[in-house]
């Protein structure tokens, strides 16, 4: 309890005091208003000034305030949230310096939201009120469901009908999610995930959802990606890259199409066609002057000179958060998964449970996994330790991003997953929506493999 005490207060204090006050050029305005009181029994003074309700999103490391109001007297607030696109956001409310609670806020031009909570909250969570957050909320519902379905049915012998099931579910639940809120960023997070749970069950149908969804959809290019893998894997590698080109070429903002060509070259590096990606890497040069893509394409350069599969894993020497020092050729023998994350990413808490089944189910592989955190802050993580079950052993990375041995696995989007086989060499990477599917399919077939080769 005095970890998450600590980190509450330094949290809080960093994001109060070190919070830009300005977001330039906001594209989407909404509003959040409420109130928060305390329990009588904890205060009987009914004073409940100066709580701070502060939405916020990270800039290069650091806090960026979208929207910071205060209570009077009555608890009352009222904010208006400027952000520069409609999104999902940290909600964060503190008394004081010391954080009370945390949320996710969907932000959406012209929404309306309210917030009312007593504190102590005692295990219930925020809950705001709005059209937009009611569909944020319906749609994590059904990725949650589904979720624990697959939990349940990797704890089990597989079962291909059971999964088909499931997936079917699961896309009525989404179906529901669209049909109810209309025109709302849940709706949208739910017609681009109906397209990628359909991949791998029903391509020709995945493609046919994928034509009906709008280039604007926030999660288009996740869309993208599973669609080009399904393709690949109906029709071939080549078919998958025409595909590819097809959509670049019939899209009108310059900016997607040159998110498509990364695609693309994401696509020539799965299926291990490097000097193709080499290729339209030099073209993605020639298509943008932007700083952002650039950089980009300088880091798949290195990951093509440095980190494919086969190549000789970068060495590292970790300790891990009970004292124990660890190098790469102390693991020699077992698989190891080195995982780079960061312990609020709401991504990475939702997909936590499935995580932990695949650490546990192919532990006697054997398996080996790491979990590095890129949040240098020791406070933040000892409260994320104290919260959260993580099977493995846990490493807190000194810089975070900026850590040595994350610049040498190419650490930029999490949480990434790098797979490395008992001789010390990399077998692929694991990112993105679908990632921990992609490596359970891996890890099924290396245990086959070696269910294989040992003797009966």
């Amino acid at each position: 309890m005095k970890y998450r005490l600590a980190f509450l207060t330094a949290f809080g204090l960093a994001l109060l005091v070190g919070c830009r006050t300005r977001t330039p050029e906001p594209a989407v305005q909404s509003v959040l208003q409420g109130r928060l009181t305390v329990r009588p029994e904890i205060d009987s003074i009914p004073d409940y000034r100066d709580f701070e309700v502060l939405v916020y999103r990270q800039v290069a490391g650091a806090p960026d305030t979208l929207g910071l109001a205060i209570t009077d007297s009555t608890g009352y607030f009222t904010m208006t949230i400027r952000a520069p696109a409609a999104g999902l956001y940290p909600l964060r409310i503190s008394r004081r310096g010391v954080a009370l609670a945390s949320t996710v806020l969907v932000v959406a031009d012209g929404d309306s939201a309210t917030l009312r909570a007593t504190f102590p909250l005692e295990g219930r969570r925020l809950l705001v009120r709005s059209r937009e957050n009611a569909a944020w909320l319906a749609y994590q519902n059904a990725i949650t469901q589904h979720n624990q379905d697959l939990l349940r049915q990797l704890q089990t012998a597989p079962d291909s009908a059971a999964l088909a099931r499931i997936v079917e579910r699961t896309l009525v639940l989404l179906q529901s999610v669209e049909q109810t809120y209309p025109n709302t960023l849940g709706a949208q997070w739910a017609a681009a995930e109906a397209v990628r749970l359909l991949t791998g069950w029903n391509d020709s149908l995945a493609l046919a959802r994928f034509d009906r969804l709008s280039p604007d959809n926030p999660r288009y290019l996740e869309a993208v990606r599973a669609v080009r893998q399904a393709i690949a894997r109906w029709k071939g590698q080549q078919a998958a890259a025409d595909w590819l080109r097809a959509v670049r070429q019939r899209l009108q903002d310059p900016a997607l199409q040159v998110a498509v060509q990364a695609e693309l070259i994401q696509a020539y590096m799965d299926s291990l066609q490097d000097e193709a990606a080499r290729a339209a890497l030099d073209e993605l040069a020639r298509m943008t002057t932007d700083s952002t893509w650039l950089r980009w394409a300088k880091r798949m350069r290195y990951e093509l000179d440095h980190l494919r599969p086969g190549m000789e894993a970068p060495f590292f020497v970790v300790t891990t958060t009970a004292g124990r020092t660890l190098t790469l050729d102390d693991l020699r023998g077992s698989y190891v998964l080195l995982e780079f994350f960061w312990p609020e990413d709401p991504t990475y808490l939702n997909e936590l449970a499935y995580r932990n089944a695949l650490a546990e189910t192919y532990r006697t592989l054997p398996l080996n996994v790491l979990a590095l955190s890129v949040q240098p802050d020791t406070t933040v993580n000892e409260a994320f330790f104290e919260r959260f079950v993580q099977a493995g052993q846990a490493v807190i990375l000194p810089g975070g991003l900026q850590n040595p041995l994350a610049v040498r696995y190419n650490v930029s989007a999490l949480p990434v997953r790098w797979l490395i086989d008992p001789d010390g060499r990399i077998l692929g990477r694991f990112e993105g929506a679908g990632a921990l599917a992609r490596l359970q399919q891996m890890l099924v077939r290396l245990a086959a493999r070696a269910r294989e080769s040992s003797p009966s």
